[in-house]
């Protein structure tokens, strides 16, 4: 089988280029030909996965969907006769609870693309969440979308390689070993992933909780705003840039906020949960959709600032709470593992052409 999996842009500090990353490995070793199509960060992904690449646009990775040999696969949603379109993020429902001007374009072109899909053309969603909206806000016909959950490396993310290590972190941050530490990890788009959100609800553990420490991470650097509130500007909240080992700062933490105002999947709640950490979020983040049954209790309906602060508290204040959520998370999330997205992918990818 020869595949191409296209990307306008394939940068691995995306969570979109790493999954590429892993699908073409996970098809190399199947014995399939793969082939990385796009416009922007090609050089460095070659040079750090070692697949072929090549320059090309959207109508020219169309002419491969057109071609009998070929199986594209659409990261982008900009390939419409693809055999497979991955959906990553959907500003068309994402728009609904953040309101971007700047994000009705592309929620316009969501909409004409998903009208001028192939009839042939498999839809993979990477949430329940994700699915209900192509299904309720764009039209999509349920029967053609498949969810697959993305994969965390099990490799980087476990309780034991958080707890090897944790040390080195905390005192990276300054964090006193006992001091409870709660955090939030993200790529970055503050706006979207709820800073403010999660900045009241530390506000009210910090005095619930005085010895309670908090770890922003995430973007290149933090807005104004947020810089300059009272817990950054004490030292109780420290700020790291975004870095491609993510798993030393959760390896900091005892607990972890995730406040997105709305996220399509959020792999950070997935390798957070495998490091054995629990997590507060809502039912607007699609991961959440991996979490055990004891975590129903502790699930928002939505990021509220008082009812994360509330659920916070009293974890920290509940160790054996605590412990039992991490382990539960832990236990679950390993069926969602990146070696079993590979393998749903490329047994999605290798269905007959119809």
């Amino acid at each position: 089988m020869n595949v191409l999996l296209y990307r306008r842009s394939v940068r691995l500090k995306s969570g979109a280029g790493e999954l590429i990353r892993a699908q073409g490995a996970a098809l190399r070793t199947h014995g399939h030909r793969v082939l990385v199509g796009g416009e922007r960060g090609l050089l460095d992904f070659r040079l750090r996965t070692r697949l072929p690449v090549r320059r090309m646009t959207p109508e020219r990775a169309a002419a491969f969907a057109s071609d009998a040999d070929w199986v594209v696969a659409d990261h982008d949603l900009r390939v419409p006769n693809a055999d497979v379109a991955f959906v990553h993020n959907l500003m068309s429902e994402a728009n609904q609870h953040l309101r971007r001007e700047e994000a009705e374009a592309e929620a316009a072109h969501e909409a004409e693309y998903f009208r001028a899909l192939a009839p042939r053309t498999r839809v993979v969603a990477n949430s329940g969440l994700v699915a209900r909206a192509l299904t309720a806000r764009l039209g999509v016909d349920p029967a053609r979308v498949d969810v697959l959950h993305p994969g965390y490396d099990a490799a980087r993310f476990s309780s034991a390689r958080a707890a090897a290590l944790r040390p080195r972190a905390r005192a990276a941050l300054g964090f006193a070993e006992a001091a409870p530490a709660v955090g939030l990890v993200t790529s970055g788009d503050f706006e979207k992933r709820g800073l403010d959100v999660f900045l009241e609800a530390a506000a009210a553990i910090a005095e619930a909780v005085p010895a309670s420490r908090f770890l922003i991470a995430g973007g290149s650097r933090l807005p104004s705003s947020a810089a300059a509130h009272p817990l950054l500007a004490s030292g109780r909240a420290v700020y790291r840039p975004k870095t491609r080992d993510p798993e030393r700062w959760f390896a900091a933490l005892d607990l972890f906020l995730y406040p997105a105002r709305f996220e399509e999947y959020g792999l950070v709640v997935a390798e957070a949960l495998a490091c054995g950490l629990p997590v507060l979020t809502s039912r607007r983040v699609g991961a959440a959709e991996c979490f055990p049954p004891v975590y129903e209790r502790w699930l928002l309906d939505a990021p509220v600032g008082s009812e994360l602060a509330a659920g916070a508290i009293a974890l920290l204040r509940d160790a054996q709470a605590r412990a039992a959520l991490g382990r539960a998370g832990e236990s679950h999330i390993r069926q969602h593992d990146r070696t079993a997205y590979c393998e749903a992918s490329v047994e999605l990818l290798a269905r007959p052409k119809r």
